[in-house]
């Protein structure tokens, strides 16, 4: 500000002292409002969180999941049975017969873990899809609110540290998403 000052009065000096000097005045050019941002905040992270699909999707993961459990329990009683029985038959049976037996179960014990971890492979990956699924439907929808309300740029709450309310479209979005995607069918995958 003080250059501008400056300079203006450096000219009128000139101008004064000298005469008159060809003076061009550049005035600032009208904001072109296709440049501004017009800026739409969505809380991403909570209404993932929230939206009735998402708690849906967790409810039936947690349900096979407790169904996984008692299948997993189920066959470790049976590989803590056969262990015992194993042991018991340890000083019954010759040394390299018993080592087939304890080598075959220690296969199994192999087997089962492998097994056990599959069935967490199959959670994880079918939380993964239910989420890759809703974020997809849930970006459609903010895409949808943004065009409406003429945002050119989204930002999740998380990347806005100071924001009008009026730029918060989460309950928007929350509301639609909820109506539109009530629920995600949950695929598990299970290969064994």
């Amino acid at each position: 500000m003080k250059m501008f000052k400056s300079l203006r009065n450096a000219l009128l000096v000139a101008t004064l002292i000298g005469g008159v000097a060809p003076v061009s005045v550049v005035q600032a050019q009208e904001p072109n409002p296709e440049n501004f941002a017009s800026v739409m905040i969505v809380d991403f992270a909570g209404i993932m969180r929230e939206a009735s699909a998402m708690q849906d999707a967790r409810k039936q993961i947690r349900e096979r999941q407790v169904a996984y459990q008692k299948e997993i329990e189920s066959r470790e009683q049976g590989l803590r049975e056969e262990e015992k029985q194993l042991a018991q038959q340890r000083t019954l049976l010759a040394a390299d017969v018993f080592q087939g037996k304890q080598k075959q179960f220690q296969q199994k014990v192999a087997d089962f873990q492998k097994f056990a971890q599959a069935r967490s492979r199959v959670l994880d990956q079918a939380l993964a899809e239910a989420q890759s699924k809703f974020s997809q439907a849930l970006n459609e929808i903010i895409g949808k609110v943004a065009e409406e309300r003429g945002a050119n740029l989204v930002l999740h709450r998380g990347q806005a540290v100071l924001f009008a309310t009026s730029m918060d479209a989460s309950k928007e979005v929350f509301d639609r998403v909820n109506a539109e995607v009530p629920t995600i069918a949950v695929e598990f995958k299970e290969g064994s």
